[in-house]
């Protein structure tokens, strides 16, 4: 990082959204609109649409958030796109006995798992802000109490993946051991429930936030700066791995979730940094740039590859750091992440985000890579930045 400087925002804030617009949102947008049900999810590495009718809780939620959004940041003509996905998620993956949302259309259309609910909320809550439809809060609502009512732990607290904690008869849909609470859901409860905050004033919902948010300071986090990516059902650890991305992801989901909840506890912030401090010292390829994926508690590296949600989440992390903070470090990262992300991650050929960044010729789509990662860390990082100029 010494050959890089700090950013100027005003420029680099630009430079972010003109490759918003340009590498992600145009080549997915209106291509993977489909006209009938939500948004078509396979496509080649140069976007040749792969067919099939596959329709996952996870892919529609996502760009259903994506589309909203992007639609609330004064693009109105991306609002008939999220109501495809809302349409979708209410029609054909919404179970309107119990409240909650299939994990899919196919395969696993009976099964409930509080990560992929997790998703619902969000893009509901999104699609709401931008339509103020009655019928859209009703339906984050009804899936909330779906968690609560199925897969709330009232004994340890947290939220079980399955209902009632019961393993599933196949493999967990996200991979975590039976028995255990997994990092990863609670990382997107915390963001789906910050979503959905603001325009549902629940007092258990802002209760379930608040708890969240405690057990990633005082249950996952671990000095000097990592997250447990599982633990067993009553908090006890469980030794394992440590994922960068998913570290990095918490730092401006933490700080977003206290900002929400008027917390003023320091610790936020001071395990918010330990854990990106621990990423960029032990994750961070100080050769070539980027961030591995995995490694040991230890500091060794086991997973050298680098994916595009990992670097979409230390772009975010950096900007929302260099924010709030204000150290030289976390700046000079963050100009450096974004050359990493425009040399190797970008596919400057066919546009969208390579899925690995040394192996150009992978899917551009598929049901666990969508346009969200990516465009939340863009649209968070230029708001960061922004706010750095008093825009």
């Amino acid at each position: 990082m010494n050959n890089f400087d700090l950013p100027d925002p005003v420029r680099l804030a630009d430079v972010i959204s003109t490759s918003l617009r340009d590498d992600i949102l145009s080549p997915w947008f209106p291509r993977c609109v489909d006209e009938t049900r939500g948004f078509h999810q396979n496509y080649t590495a140069n976007w040749t649409a792969i067919p099939g009718t596959e329709r996952s809780l996870v892919f529609q939620s996502r760009m259903t958030w994506v589309t909203a959004t992007v639609a609330e940041l004064g693009h109105p003509e991306y609002l008939p796109y999220a109501e495809k996905g809302w349409r979708e998620l209410s029609d054909n993956l919404f179970d309107p006995q119990s409240g909650g949302f299939r994990w899919d259309t196919g395969e696993f259309r009976e099964t409930f798992h509080a990560y992929g609910i997790s998703f619902a909320i969000y893009a509901l809550a999104a699609y709401y802000r931008v339509t103020r439809d009655p019928a859209v809060l009703a339906a984050a609502q009804a899936a909330f109490r779906f968690l609560e009512e199925n897969h709330y732990d009232e004994v340890h607290g947290g939220y079980w993946e399955t209902p009632g904690g019961v393993p599933p008869p196949h493999r967990d849909l996200i991979g975590t051991p039976p028995g255990q609470k997994s990092q990863n859901t609670h990382l997107h409860l915390l963001e789906a429930f910050s979503e959905l905050l603001p325009h549902w004033s629940n007092p258990t919902l802002r209760q379930r936030l608040g708890e969240i948010l405690e057990l990633f300071l005082n249950r996952f986090y671990v000095s000097p700066g990592w997250l447990h990516t599982e633990v067993n059902l009553d908090w006890s650890p469980v030794a394992g791995f440590v994922s960068y991305g998913h570290d990095i992801e918490a730092t401006h989901l933490l700080i977003t979730a206290a900002g929400l909840l008027q917390n003023q506890d320091p610790t936020v912030h001071l395990v918010a940094e330990s854990i990106t401090d621990y990423a960029l010292q032990y994750g961070w390829d100080a050769d070539g740039g980027g961030f591995f994926n995995a490694g040991t508690p230890e500091g060794q590296v086991t997973d050298r590859r680098k994916i595009w949600w990992v670097q979409a989440e230390g772009l975010l992390a950096l900007a929302t750091l260099w924010n709030t903070t204000n150290r030289h470090r976390y700046g000079v990262a963050l100009s450096h992440q974004w050359d990493w992300i425009q040399r190797y991650q970008i596919d400057s050929q066919n546009r969208g985000w390579n899925e690995f960044a040394d192996q150009p010729q992978r899917e551009k789509g598929h049901s666990w890579k969508e346009a969200y990662h990516e465009s939340r860390a863009l649209i968070h990082t230029i708001r960061r930045l922004k706010e750095r100029v008093g825009n």
